[in-house]
């Protein structure tokens, strides 16, 4: 009872480039190597066969999707339950500012006008729940944050900076479709 899902961080957009704190954010495109790790996240994906794929309506995350969808020749379809952490404040400032004020901060706080950490897991385990394919696998197209909580639901060791998977990687975890729990 489990769907096999691929994880994938958006490709490189303007504002990574630029060391910027893109949060929810709609605009920043992708750049030049950000369309190319989407071609490579595509033909990475191919041997696996997905049916569909579900993405951030984020623009860098929605073009990453469009590309994996078009390459694969498979649907793709937005959620705003896939978007980035909201960084109230911060968003357009130097990454480094963002992750500074955040560090004394629990899971469960916000920064001014934000997402707390938690709430980014809240909407995370929403989608989970309603993760239902009988047709193959899923390739969920999202941000880094996201993914880092992804990533911290099975192994909550993990959940720092070092863990984030760079732009264009992907991830392969198997969902619990009883429960939505999440397995390496």
């Amino acid at each position: 009872m489990t769907v096999d899902t691929f994880w994938v961080r958006h490709g490189e957009s303007t504002w990574n480039r630029l060391g910027l704190m893109q949060g929810q954010t709609r605009w920043p495109a992708l750049t030049a190597d950000g369309v190319r790790q989407a071609h490579a996240a595509a033909e990475t994906l191919m041997p696996h066969a997905p049916a569909l794929v579900i993405s951030s309506d984020l623009r860098r995350a929605a073009e990453t999707a469009d590309i994996i969808g078009g390459r694969l020749d498979v649907p793709v379809r937005y959620t705003p339950l896939l978007r980035e952490r909201c960084w109230g404040i911060f968003e357009g400032r130097p990454v480094a500012d963002g992750h500074r004020a955040e560090a004394a901060l629990s899971a469960d706080e916000a920064l001014p006008h934000g997402e707390a950490r938690n709430d980014v897991a809240r909407r995370l385990r929403s989608l989970l729940e309603r993760l239902t394919t009988d047709a193959g696998p899923l390739v969920a197209v999202t941000h880094g944050d996201v993914l880092r909580e992804a990533i911290s639901m099975w192994a909550p060791d993990l959940h720092h900076e070092s863990a984030l998977p760079k732009n264009g990687w992907v991830v392969r975890i198997l969902v619990d479709r009883r429960n939505g729990s999440m397995h390496p």
